[in-house]
């Protein structure tokens, strides 16, 4: 009996493992993210707009993470993990509604109102877009993973789980090679002009055709997120539902905050969070507004999927290292590395180098698959199977809500440099070139920020521990296995 249950356990895993990885893949590889930022200044939204969009979609996140926790509770990971590719699919129903506004049109020169009112309407509508993304990525938030991640058998599950999150690096890395380069042509008009001079047609593209073909792509992808969702099983008993959802509500806010009460007591657990959210947070921001610094490169649109396949070969990359490195070298050196890669990425950013520059974008490419390798890995190993799920929740959450504080800072630094320049605020750093200058200006100052943080995390790990991040991971695992 326990060898027939040991071999569902595993068929189980396999299953919920592949499917897994195809979610992951589904739904984070997505058609408009060599353009993003350029594309929401595309639409007519500022540089500032682009920033406080982001803030709200952290702050989305941050704010449902606790009733997606109490759904999970009451009807099982499955639903949720289901209920985000849900909302992927009218995330982008949302911006394929909403029309573009060029406020160098000459049409609204005569009518400064309706400008005003259609610019008021473009930002709520993806207001609205960024609330519902936000909703999707709390929805999936730890679900998936901690879905996937129980359906090992137990005395297999770290082993099972770093060879998982390898091939999801190498897979992911291979499906954003594919959407990349797909998102950066089909956003570019020049591409599909070019396609009709080789048939000899008379079509003739513009930047309003093509704006939301990488948009309309992603949609197909959310319904094979769909898919997967609904293939998937959950590895023990569906929830009973003994409790209301508002008793399951209470519930998952007591989760939270008790794990927000114990990860303070448990070294290795708070170090790994306080760590990932700072590395993370500077990391995602840099990924945010890419595609606008590939522009101050001197980078054309058309060139922008070449980068990032640059980037993704980086990833595939990043999953063999990153393997060697958990077997071979400390997780104190590991995350010193990472620092190391954050830095030098940064560091390149206050000093564009033309086209050349692009080079020194490597280090941030892999310190990002590293650092999520590292983090889902040890984070694992020193959280018990009690709080593991409201650990990766609460993981989740504090790094959305940190992104949004950086990117609330970012908006800020934005606004003073156009005050001090005297930039108009309707200018936006992907169209003009003193928004440029602006852009180059406040990226310059991030390696000094990163800096100062990370020497202050550092001070704070010995001052309060005395000891280095192998020690107190070493006695995170001791601490569970002996529970």
């Amino acid at each position: 009996m326990a060898a027939e249950t040991h071999h569902a356990s595993v068929d189980l895993g396999r299953r919920n493992g592949s499917l897994f990885v195809w979610f992951r893949i589904f739904f984070n590889c997505r058609f408009y993210y060599p353009v993003y930022a350029v594309m929401f200044l595309d639409f007519g939204l500022t540089s500032e707009q682009f920033a406080w969009l982001n803030t709200a979609w952290a702050a989305a996140i941050v704010l449902l993470e606790v009733p997606s926790g109490a759904l999970a509770d009451h009807f099982g990971r499955r639903p949720l993990v289901l209920a985000a590719s849900f909302l992927m699919l009218v995330e982008m129903l949302v911006l394929l509604a909403v029309p573009a506004v060029n406020a160098l049109d000459p049409q609204w020169q005569q009518q400064p109102g309706a400008l005003n009112r259609s610019l008021a309407l473009l930002f709520g509508v993806f207001l609205v877009n960024r609330i519902v993304s936000g909703a999707a990525e709390a929805a999936a938030s730890g679900a998936d993973e901690a879905l996937a991640y129980d359906s090992f058998p137990p005395t297999e599950r770290q082993e099972a789980w770093t060879a998982l999150t390898v091939r999801l690096m190498h897979w992911q890395s291979v499906a954003f090679i594919f959407v990349t380069l797909s998102g950066a042509a089909m956003y570019d008009p020049e591409v599909f002009n070019r396609v009709a001079d080789w048939f000899h047609s008379n079509a003739t593209f513009t930047k309003a055709t093509t704006l939301k073909l990488p948009i309309l792509g992603t949609l197909v992808m959310s319904l094979g997120a769909i898919i997967c969702a609904l293939a998937m099983r959950e590895p023990g008993p569906a929830p009973e539902a003994e409790l209301t959802f508002k008793e399951s509500l209470r519930r998952s806010h007591r989760s939270i905050l008790s794990a927000a009460r114990w990860i303070p007591t448990a070294p290795a657990a708070f170090m790994l969070l306080i760590l990932g959210l700072f590395f993370d947070s500077i990391i995602r921001l840099y990924y945010t507004v890419g595609s606008l610094y590939l522009t101050l490169l001197g980078f054309a649109e058309r060139h922008f999927g070449l980068v990032s396949v640059a980037g993704s070969l980086a990833g595939m990359f990043a999953a063999w290292l990153g393997s060697r490195l958990m077997r071979h070298r400390s997780p104190g050196f590991n995350f010193h590395f990472i620092a190391v890669l954050v830095f030098i990425g940064l560091f390149s950013l206050a000093h564009p180098w033309h086209i050349y520059g692009v080079v020194f974008l490597l280090p941030l490419w892999l310190s990002m698959r590293l650092l999520h390798f590292f983090l889902s890995n040890y984070l694992n190993r020193v959280t018990d199977s009690a709080h593991r799920a409201t650990v990766l929740s609460f993981r989740g959450m504090s790094m959305n809500l940190f992104y949004g504080a950086v990117t609330v800072l970012y908006g800020i630094q934005t606004h003073y440099l156009e005050k001090r320049s005297g930039l108009d605020e309707s200018t936006s750093p992907g169209i003009s070139g003193a928004g440029e200058k602006i852009f180059g200006e406040a990226v310059s100052w991030w390696w000094i920020y990163f800096v100062a943080g990370f020497l202050v995390l550092t001070g704070y790990r010995r001052w309060r521990y005395g000891r280095g991040m192998t020690a107190l991971i070493a006695e995170g695992e001791s601490a569970v296995n002996r529970n």
